[in-house]
């Protein structure tokens, strides 16, 4: 058993990651403004931008490693205001790699293919890091600052969908919200990803915390897909109608960032560092509609109190 501190354990991955946690390790779960409650796990709210919070949260808990999740991820806010994103992005990770140092705890960092422009595709974590907005910029920067600090730490690229505990939408639920209420909706077909289940992410950080892998690695799915793409597999898996998603280009959305077209990630070296396989899409939607009837979604949905 490990002591595991989760950082923005009320998100998309670390709710899922909290879950997959607490049975077999001590888990410290830090949200910031949610009140989270799980049987077996030390639930704390705390404010990380505050310098002084990050090192009083490793002295109290104690942690083997740190799992930091948390972030702002809404592209259109970061673009809007990159005083708090960088606060949030950049500024907290890299105090946080500091105190784990200090503390002697491992990190794994949760970053975001959106580090790089989106012309090429098929990234390799060798490949030139050059973000388009905000967003990308600010965690490019917290990737920078934490292997500064703690080189021995692993960073992770990904492209998350998945269940929410809170009342908002991964991109695969908004896609099923608007299938269900038989209203139209766009999907990009010149946006291409990698996505991979929250779940399965958090099953392959539990593996990685028990490796001695640092630096950058991708951790995506193996299937590369556009976003229209997904929707109509959303629709399949769930057998609705997929006539209503309509095909869209990004650049013709009334958005204020601009948006990276291809981001599929190559995910050999994850897989020859752990000796498994990285999931397809296929399988992993069908888990997750499944989810919603298993009580894995009731789960989720009970961690906020």
């Amino acid at each position: 058993m490990a002591r595991l501190l989760i950082t923005g354990a009320s998100g998309l991955l670390g709710a899922n990651l909290l879950l997959a946690a607490h049975a077999e390790h001590a888990v410290t779960a830090v949200s910031h403004r949610i009140h989270l409650r799980l049987a077996g796990a030390t639930c704390v709210q705390a404010d990380l931008t505050q310098p002084q919070t990050t090192p009083d949260l490793l002295r109290a808990a104690r942690p083997d490693a740190v799992i930091h999740c948390a972030a702002l991820t809404d592209v259109e806010v970061c673009e809007a205001d990159p005083e708090l994103a960088e606060r949030l992005n950049a500024e907290v990770p890299a105090r946080l790699a500091e105190a784990c140092a200090q503390a002697g705890a491992r990190l794994i960092h949760i970053s975001t293919d959106a580090v790089f422009d989106g012309e090429k595709g098929d990234y390799a974590e060798d490949d030139a890091a050059r973000p388009i907005n905000v967003y990308g910029a600010t965690k490019l920067r917290a990737e920078q600052a934490v292997l500064a600090a703690l080189p021995s730490a692993t960073v992770i690229r990904t492209n998350l969908f998945g269940w929410n505990a809170q009342p908002k939408q991964s991109l695969t639920e908004w896609f099923l919200h608007n299938l269900r209420r038989a209203e139209a909706c766009t999907g990009f077909t010149d946006v291409q990803a990698t996505p991979l289940a929250a779940d399965d992410l958090a099953d392959w950080i539990l593996r990685l915390i028990a490796s001695n892998v640092s630096g950058v690695l991708h951790v995506a799915g193996r299937e590369s897909v556009s976003k229209f793409d997904l929707g109509c597999r959303v629709a399949e898996v769930f057998g609705l109608d997929a006539r209503l998603i309509r095909p869209g280009s990004v650049d013709d959305a009334p958005l204020r960032a601009r948006r990276p077209h291809r981001l599929d990630l190559n995910v050999g070296r994850a897989e020859q560092a752990l000796g498994a396989e990285l999931p397809r899409l296929g399988p992993s939607l069908e888990r997750w509609q499944r989810q919603e009837h298993d009580g894995t979604l009731d789960q989720l949905r009970s961690l906020i109190a």
